[in-house]
C-alpha cells in the first residue's frame, strides 16, 4: 500500500482519517469541505484538488458519505482516473445499493469492499470501530491491518458485497428501535411520578437494559441533547432497514413503527438534532413541558 486514498472527512471520516495517520500510512484526503482536511494536511496528509486528482495517487480509496447517491457521484468522478484499483466504501447504504456500485467499479477493473462501521463518532475517535467487512478474503486479509488501524473489531462477515450492509441494516434496526424504546421508556417512568435517575440506575442492572439505553439514558435525564448522531440519519437508517427486509422477504413491525417515530420526528423537530429527541413525541402526546 503506497498512498490511502480517502473520500468524506465529517464526522466520522476525520476521526478515521486521523487514526490512519497516526499509524504511519500516506494518505490523500478529498471533500467537498476543504475546511476539513486542514488539520490533517499539517500532520502530513496531501489535499486533493478533486476527484480526478485522487483518483490518480491512490493506490486504495476509502469512501464515507451520507448517501447512497453521494457514493454514485464520488464513483463517477473518481472512476474516470481510478482504474484498476481498490474501494473500501464504509457509508451506509442499502443491500442492493452496494451491489449496484461494486457493477461500476467493475467497469474500471476495479474491486470493491463493503465495509460499513458502526460506534459511532466516539467509536471513530478511539479507532475503536466494529468494521462489517464483505467481499473476496483474499482483499480482506490485505485490507484487515489498515482496517485494524481505526476499529477494534474487524470481521469478514461475508464473501459478497452487499452482505456487510445488511448485517449494518440489522444494527441499524435495532439502534432504531432501542431509541424509540428508551424514549418511551422514561417517558413512562416519568409519567409514574419516578426518579429518573433511579430508574436509569435500576435497568442498567436487569434485564431491559440495552447499549442505547445506557448511552442516550442519561443524556435524557440530563437534557443533554448534543448531536451525536442525527434525526435525519437515523431515519435514512431505519428506512435502509425497512428496505432490506421488503429485499429479503423479513416481516417488520417493531421496525415500521420506529421508521414512523422518525419520521415525525423528522417533520416536527431540525432534522440535524440528536436522534434520541424522539422522546419529544412521546412528551408532547402527554402535555410535558421539560426545561
Amino acid at each position: 500500500m503506497n498512498k490511502i486514498g480517502m473520500v468524506g472527512l465529517g464526522a466520522m471520516g476525520h476521526s478515521i482519517a486521523q487514526n490512519i495517520l497516526n499509524h504511519g500510512y500516506n494518505m490523500v484526503l478529498y471533500d467537498i469541505r476543504p475546511e476539513a482536511l486542514t488539520d490533517l494536511v499539517k500532520q502530513g496528509a496531501e489535499a486533493a484538488k478533486n476527484l480526478l486528482e485522487l483518483g490518480e495517487k491512490a493506490d486504495v480509496v476509502l469512501m464515507i458519505v451520507n448517501t447512497y447517491q453521494n457514493c454514485c457521484d464520488v464513483l463517477n468522478d473518481l472512476l474516470k482516473t481510478f482504474h484498476d484499483g481498490i474501494i473500501i466504501n464504509m457509508s451506509t447504504i442499502a443491500m442492493d445499493e452496494a451491489q449496484n456500485l461494486e457493477k461500476l467499479a467493475a467497469g474500471k477493473n476495479c474491486c470493491m469492499m463493503d465495509c460499513p462501521v458502526s460506534g459511532g463518532t466516539a467509536g471513530a475517535k478511539k479507532g475503536e470501530l466494529t468494521i462489517m467487512a464483505a467481499g473476496s478474503p483474499d482483499l480482506f486479509n490485505m485490507y484487515k491491518p489498515l482496517l485494524e488501524s481505526f476499529g477494534t473489531n474487524v470481521i469478514h462477515v461475508g464473501l459478497k458485497v452487499g452482505e456487510g450492509q445488511a448485517i449494518k441494516a440489522v444494527n441499524q434496526l435495532l439502534v432504531g428501535i432501542h431509541m424509540c424504546a428508551t424514549a418511551e421508556a422514561f417517558n413512562l417512568a416519568r409519567q409514574c411520578g419516578l426518579n429518573l435517575q433511579m430508574v436509569y440506575d435500576v435497568i442498567n442492572k436487569s434485564a431491559g437494559r440495552s447499549e442505547i439505553f445506557r448511552n442516550r439514558g442519561q443524556f435524557l435525564i440530563d437534557r443533554d441533547f448534543t448531536t451525536r448522531s442525527t434525526l435525519q440519519i437515523q431515519l435514512k437508517d431505519t428506512n435502509i432497514a425497512c428496505k432490506t427486509a421488503k429485499l429479503s422477504g423479513a416481516p417488520l413491525m417493531l421496525g415500521t413503527v420506529a421508521q414512523s417515530l422518525f419520521e415525525q420526528a423528522v417533520s416536527k423537530y431540525p432534522v440535524l438534532d440528536d436522534s434520541i429527541e424522539v422522546v419529544r413525541i412521546y412528551e408532547e402526546l402527554c402535555d410535558i413541558e421539560v426545561d
